[in-house]
This record gives structure tokens, C-alpha cells and sequence, in this order.
């Protein structure tokens, strides 16, 4: 057994390996991070390709030839749409399209196997296609993904395909290096033939990697956010109401809170069911964001009650806010909804979060005592 070959083999192994990796990754991981499924069939579609590729002689050229680097083409197929389903991108290319450049590539793989034999017109093809789908993913993964450690291990991954692809085509179209068979003895063969062992390995870490960022990502916010308002929750609502009194209290800024409470809401449960209930819910947060500055903070207090933080606001400022608030109620989807507000700002040093708190509420029961959809302030 010669060097490519055994290259060969150790790579399909460790491409295997790979694969079942990432099996195991989308079926543990959250089903929200989507597209490890297709990078575990890319690495599989590797692993089967590299086999067919040391059979070349034994078994038939359909498969050692065109059955292989049709492989190899699915595998970054596959690979894009998976870092596709993975950033919530939808591919701009028709299936018809797409189609056309594959049956174009197995056409040209039959002509230059059984109709003008030529090892290095296969190779510049393969090497064409694949430069094309390698490029689309580059900008695709420079474009959707965030600036992760992952992220940029799986850009030097992809740069490094693409440079192997440009040389070999480079040397290849100059007449430099012309291959004699798959397994011949020129150096630049070999490093072409070696080059799997090393990015099947790379490649597949910076998969992992966006995986593992995604889902701690994912954990951060579950910890931090509400499900199904995507507010804060009481918890982190708290801890960053205690940031900002620290903040107004050193700085003698100005800061007010709101507890917002969604009028009747029981009622809207009673007579048209939860599902309905949590639309009102998620349609006042979408509501309330589209008005909020980015400094200031919605939280989900309770079921159906609300803490808006507003630093460097007064009371008067506030109260202007809270109009928006009753105005965007009367336009609510799926049916109009109305609040009570109530309002305190930070008053000086001596003041303290519990007193802050407890003037909001005050206000906040005003409101409701006095018939529901207004705001007072304490």
C-alpha cells in the first residue's frame, strides 16, 4: 500500500469519526440550532467518497470516478446548506438551477471518463465546482455568521480550500505539475491527496465550535430572557435596575420606572384562550419595542405585568411614554388591549430601590382603582 493511499483510508476513518460526531451533536443539541444534521452528512459523504477513490482500477470508473467526485461536490453542497439552516439564511439559487450545475458536473465527468479520458481536465472540474460552492460559503459565512472563534476557524478552513483550489487550477492551466493518474508521485498530487487529513479535522472543530457558541448563546438568553416576550425576566429586569439607581445615585442623572399592568387580561384568557392571551402578550412587547429607546429596558414582571426602566428620564418624560403606550393598545393585534401605569423616578441619594419600587406600585394600584387605562404617577 503506497503513501496516498494509506493517506486516503485514514482520512475517510477520521472523516467517519467526524461524522459521527456531529450526529451525535444534532441529536443532543436543541433542535433551534439547525443545520448540524447537514455537516454530519457532508462529513459522511467525505468518508464514502475517499474509499471509492483508493478503489480506482478495482472498481468500476463509475464509481471510483464519477460516483466519487460527485461525493466530494454533494459533501460542500451539503455543508452550504447547513451553515444556510444554521444562520436562518435562505439560499437565493433555484432547485432548478442548482440541479442544472450538477447534472452539468456529472455530464463532464462521463465525458472526460468514457468519451476523452483525461485526468487533468476531471481534476479541473472538480476543482471548478467546488471552488464555486467553497466561494458562495466563504461570503455566506463572512456575511451571516457572528465574529466567533468558531467562525473565524472555520473561515481559515475554507481559505485554505480555496487557495489549494486556485493553485491547483492555476498550475494545471499554465501546464505546470500535469498528472500522470490520482496516485502519482509529484508533489504536488501528494499534498493535494494529503490536504483531507488536515481539514476534515479543522473543518469539523469550527462545526462543533458554532455549535457550542450558538447553544451557550441560547442559554444566556434563556437565563436572561423571557420565552415568550423575549423581555428580561424579573431576575435580570432587577439586576439592572439596581445598575441604574447605582448609576443615577453617582451621577445625579435622572431615572423612572414604569410597572405596566395589561388591563382585564384574565378575561381575554377566559373568553378566548391562552393561545390567544400570549399573542396579546408577545403583540404589547413588540409594541412597546418599537418606541423604547435602546438604553431603556422592558421586563416581564409577572403574567401579565410589565417594568419598564427608563434611565435618564424624569417623570414628566415618562408620563409622555406612557401615553404611547395607551395609544398603541387601541391599534393591538390580535385584538386591541389597554394598560395601567404606574410611575416614580429616582429622587435623590437618600432615595432607595425598595421606595422606588414601592411609589411605582402605589401608582400602579391608583391607576387601577380609579378605572384602568391611565397612569399615575408618586
Amino acid at each position: 500500500m503506497n503513501a496516498p493511499t494509506t493517506i486516503l483510508i485514514v482520512s475517510s476513518l477520521v472523516a467517519l469519526a467526524m461524522a459521527a460526531a456531529l450526529f451525535i451533536v444534532a441529536h443532543t443539541y436543541p433542535k433551534t440550532i439547525r443545520g448540524v444534521t447537514e455537516w454530519a452528512l457532508a462529513a459522511l459523504a467525505i468518508a464514502l467518497s475517499l474509499p471509492l477513490f483508493v478503489g480506482r482500477g478495482v472498481i468500476p470508473d463509475l464509481f471510483s470516478i464519477v460516483g466519487a467526485n460527485l461525493l466530494v461536490l454533494a459533501a460542500f453542497l451539503m455543508m452550504n446548506i447547513g451553515i444556510r439552516k444554521f444562520a436562518g439564511v435562505r439560499s437565493e439559487i433555484s432547485p432548478a438551477l442548482l440541479t442544472l450545475f450538477i447534472l452539468t458536473y456529472v455530464v463532464l465527468f462521463l465525458l472526460f471518463t468514457y468519451v476523452r479520458p483525461s485526468i487533468a481536465m476531471r481534476i479541473a472540474v472538480s476543482g471548478a465546482f467546488t471552488l464555486v460552492v467553497i466561494l458562495d460559503l466563504f461570503v455566506l459565512v463572512l456575511r451571516a455568521l457572528p465574529r466567533t472563534t468558531g467562525r473565524r476557524l472555520l473561515v481559515l478552513s475554507l481559505a485554505i480550500l480555496i487557495g489549494a483550489r486556485i493553485v491547483r487550477l492555476g498550475s494545471l492551466a499554465l501546464g505546470f505539475a500535469q498528472p500522470a493518474g490520482v496516485f502519482d508521485a509529484s508533489l504536488s498530487q501528494f499534498a493535494y491527496i494529503a490536504l483531507p487529513s488536515i481539514m476534515i479535522p479543522l473543518g469539523t472543530i469550527s462545526l462543533v465550535m458554532l455549535a457550542s457558541e450558538k447553544l451557550r448563546e441560547e442559554l444566556e438568553f434563556s437565563s436572561r430572557y423571557d420565552d415568550l416576550t423575549h423581555c428580561l425576566n424579573k431576575k435580570s429586569a432587577m439586576e439592572e435596575l439596581r445598575r441604574e439607581t447605582a448609576r443615577a445615585s453617582r451621577s445625579g442623572n435622572t431615572l423612572a420606572i414604569m410597572l405596566v399592568d395589561l388591563d382585564n387580561f384574565k378575561i381575554i384568557n377566559d373568553t378566548r384562550g391562552h393561545l390567544e392571551g400570549d399573542k396579546v402578550l408577545a403583540d404589547f412587547s413588540r409594541q412597546a419595542k418599537t418606541f423604547l429607546r435602546e438604553t431603556d429596558w422592558l421586563a416581564r414582571f409577572g403574567g401579565d405585568e410589565f417594568m419598564v426602566i427608563l434611565p435618564d428620564t424624569d417623570i414628566e418624560q415618562a408620563s409622555r411614554v406612557a401615553v404611547r403606550f395607551h395609544e398603541a393598545g387601541r391599534a393591538g393585534r390580535p385584538v386591541a388591549w389597554s394598560v395601567s401605569i404606574g410611575i416614580s423616578e429616582w429622587r435623590d441619594q437618600g432615595d432607595s430601590l425598595d421606595a422606588l419600587l414601592t411609589r411605582a406600585d402605589q401608582a400602579l394600584y391608583a391607576s387601577k382603582a380609579r378605572g384602568r387605562n391611565q397612569t399615575q404617577c408618586r
